[in-house]
């Protein structure tokens, strides 16, 4: 699939004296034999003060160019003591007909100490196209010396209209004088009676030598004893030139390959990810995507390296 997205400049939001990025981003896919396939969606972005606007269009089967999804963001307040978004996304059916809006308010409140809390309220509209809350989430952020911890509390309304924390989440970093970190995230889910256990567990190792970064990766879920087991792992090395250029190496074990049985449940690489990125021509920059999967008549070994997407940023384009 070749996906083109544009983040470019609306005349309608913009304002005298006001500061506008403008990006555009080109991504095209390939099919098995390399080939380049049917055009994909197209999103432009612009940013004007304090508003932006997204909408993302594709071609219809008819080859018509349809909205797919429009984003409208505001800034209503920033201050010191933190800031007030308001967000508003509109989703179309295949046609491009308009769906019911769903509407968010987020604040983020700034304290003395440096902890901050975001509060999110998700609404959407019912039958009769009264706005109803359908989801709020809580973060707490604290720093204490080298230690980071975030706690999240997800509500959604119940039968009665009453908001219930269906989920927690607790995530502590602990970051060292090499650049390095230790991060552990734990899930927290309710069970049949109500009570809340830990559904997901997941542990980063990253370690930072010079232009090179290594993370180590292990996620684990509940298993058929309920109990927390090993399910999947993913070690990263990137490599960061003094230019920008990177160049990042993914390999991804997990306990199912396709075509093979694996009775024992032991972890297998999957695939290896290659990410290239490096400046082109005119300020862009480009990041080519490559993957070898893992054999299926030989699960022990990775087939040959094959690009998947090349991506193409000019403009504003982050490193």
């Amino acid at each position: 699939m070749r996906r083109l997205i544009i983040i470019g400049i609306a005349s309608a939001l913009l304002l005298p004296a006001q500061t506008v990025s403008s990006t555009t981003t080109e991504t095209t896919d390939v099919d098995i034999n390399g080939r380049p396939v049917q055009n994909g969606p197209v999103t432009t972005k612009v940013t004007a003060g304090g508003r932006s606007e997204t909408t993302e269009t594709m071609q219809s089967v008819n080859g018509h160019m349809v909205p797919l999804e429009q984003v409208e963001e505001r800034v209503v307040r920033e201050d010191a003591n933190g800031r007030v978004i308001e967000r508003t996304v509109r989703r179309y059916d295949p046609n491009g007909n308009p769906t019911s809006p769903v509407r968010e308010t987020v604040e983020e409140q700034k304290r003395p100490d440096g902890s901050l809390t975001t509060e999110t309220t998700k609404y959407s509209a019912d039958i009769n196209g009264n706005m109803q809350v359908v989801q709020k989430s809580v973060v707490e952020s604290r720093t204490s010396g080298a230690q980071i911890d975030t706690q999240t509390t997800i509500q959604r309304p119940t039968i009665n209209g009453a908001l219930e924390t269906v989920e927690k989440q607790s995530d502590t970093a602990v970051r060292d004088a090499a650049g390095g970190y230790h991060e552990e995230a734990l899930t927290y889910r309710r069970d049949t009676d109500g009570n809340f256990y830990t559904a997901v567990r997941k542990a980063t190792e990253h370690t930072q030598q010079g232009q090179q970064a290594t993370d180590n990766t292990a996620e684990y879920e509940v298993g058929p004893s309920g109990q927390l087991e090993l399910h999947s792992q993913t070690l990263t090395k990137t490599t960061t030139e003094t230019n920008g250029a990177s160049h990042v190496v993914a390999n991804v074990f997990g306990k199912e390959i396709p075509g093979s049985i694996n009775p024992g449940g032991e972890l297998k690489l999957q695939e290896q990810q290659i990410t290239d990125r490096k400046a082109g021509p005119n300020k862009s920059m480009i990041e080519t995507v490559s993957v070898r999967r893992a054999n299926i008549s030989d699960p022990n070994t990775l087939g040959p390296e094959r690009q998947i997407s090349q991506t193409v940023c000019r403009g504003d384009c982050k490193q």
